[in-house]
């Protein structure tokens, strides 16, 4: 079963993005909203049992007057994803309507990560920032006035989707903790003293970020970085580089940030480094049977084995030595990747465990030209053991660091 997650995918549920959003919703939008959310998640969602403290008819009820409160459309989608979020899934979310988003979660050029429980700038995007002397390597102690872990806490962390802890500090701490207003700065105070007020208006410097990246470490040692699973023509992009990979005695690849996409083109780019047939991740989904109910049979669960895949014919293939590189930020069909690779006993893999999040979500639309999604496909390693909720753990643990070398020096210790 191939699958796609990506927010471009939704668009087709979405409609026509550039019609106008309301300022606000009527109330009976807003019940409508929240109640298909409760309804499509009751019925499809896969993960109940990994929140057992979760009521869900209660929790339903409790957020009727709380999403009836809301004074704006914006406000009101605020409150779907905080309900949202209680189903704690990274591929379970609410997304708020593209226009709002625009203006009111915009980030400045800026990355930060969370390293030994300190938040780190990590990369600085425009020369003007950097011309104000914020550096990489900078700690980041408090965001508008509040301690940076409170404003984490308590702005962002309500409002993110994640299945695990390591999920959760890449969503909240990476990816979303500097979002806000378009028209509002963001003063960051730095551990020095220092506090800086950047607007979130400047634009990002321009990166190359292809899919695939692969270069010569040295003579005996290539490198082939993937960053997603999806994108135009990407199998003819794999191909064009295949040539150059064959030629290098050892390879690392590297999926330590791959954001996910299409686990068919996975196993595409795996069947290149095999010899033999390998074994996808095993999965299942709910099976609703209403006779089976009126009987007094709860709801069934079709489990499926994983898909065997073929190698690619001899002279198209890959045997020599891999290391595999992960971390918190292998994402979804990136997962399944490494879940594939696992099977193949092809290699060792070295970082931290995976962000624990893949499956099939459905999507759907929501008033006010939002959109939502549910989980409903329980993804599994073919041994049986679970990783949506966990993790995929490397077979050798690389602790993270702000080196952003790290991992691959330690792939070619392994290596050399």
């Amino acid at each position: 079963m191939k699958k796609i997650i990506l927010l471009t995918a939704l668009i087709v549920i979405i409609g026509n993005i550039s019609a106008q959003v309301p300022d606000n919703l009527s109330d009976e939008d807003k019940i409508y909203g929240l109640s298909k959310i409760w309804k499509e998640a009751d019925k499809n969602f896969v993960f109940f049992d990994q929140v057992p403290s979760l009521d869900w008819d209660k929790t339903y009820q409790e957020f009727i007057p709380k999403v009836l409160k809301t004074e704006s459309t914006y406000d009101y989608y605020k409150k779907l994803q905080e309900f949202c979020s209680l189903l704690n899934d990274g591929h379970t979310k609410v997304y708020v309507p593209w226009q709002l988003r625009e203006y009111r979660e915009v980030s400045p050029p800026i990355k930060t990560e969370l390293i030994d429980g300190k938040v780190i700038v990590s990369k600085i995007l425009n020369d003007t920032i950097k011309n104000e002397g914020l550096k990489a390597g900078i700690e980041i102690i408090a965001i508008d006035g509040i301690d940076v872990h409170e404003y984490a806490e308590k702005r962002v962390k309500p409002y993110a989707n994640y299945s695990t802890e390591q999920d959760m500090n890449v969503q909240v701490y990476e990816y979303h903790l500097l979002k806000g207003n378009i028209e509002e700065e963001v003063k960051l105070k730095t551990k020095s003293g220092k506090v800086y007020s950047i607007s979130r208006k400047l634009t990002n410097a321009k990166t190359n970020t292809p899919t695939f990246e692969f270069k010569e470490l040295n003579e005996e040692i290539g490198y082939l970085k993937i960053r997603r699973f999806w994108g135009d023509n990407l199998e003819a992009q794999f191909d064009s580089i295949f040539q150059n990979i064959q030629s290098m005695p050892k390879l690392i690849i590297d999926v330590s940030e791959n954001q996910g996409g299409s686990n068919g083109y996975a196993n595409y780019v795996l069947s290149h480094f095999v010899d033999k047939p390998f074994e996808t991740s095993r999965w299942k989904t709910l099976m609703y049977m209403p006779a089976w109910v009126s009987s007094g049979f709860s709801t069934q669960w079709q489990d499926n084995e994983g898909e065997i895949v073929e190698p690619k014919e001899e002279g198209k293939r890959y045997t020599k030595p891999i290391v595999v590189l992960i971390s918190e930020k292998t994402y979804s069909a990136g997962e399944d990747f490494v879940s594939a690779f696992l099977n193949t006993e092809r290699g060792i893999v070295i970082g931290r465990p995976t962000a624990g999040t893949t499956g099939n979500p459905i999507g759907f639309q929501l008033p006010g030209k939002g959109a939502f999604q549910i989980c409903s496909k329980r993804d599994y390693l073919s041994t049986g053991e679970e990783f949506v909720g966990y993790g995929i753990k490397p077979q050798r643990i690389v602790e993270k660091k702000l080196d952003k070398n790290h991992l691959l020096n330690e792939a070619m210790k392994l290596l050399e």
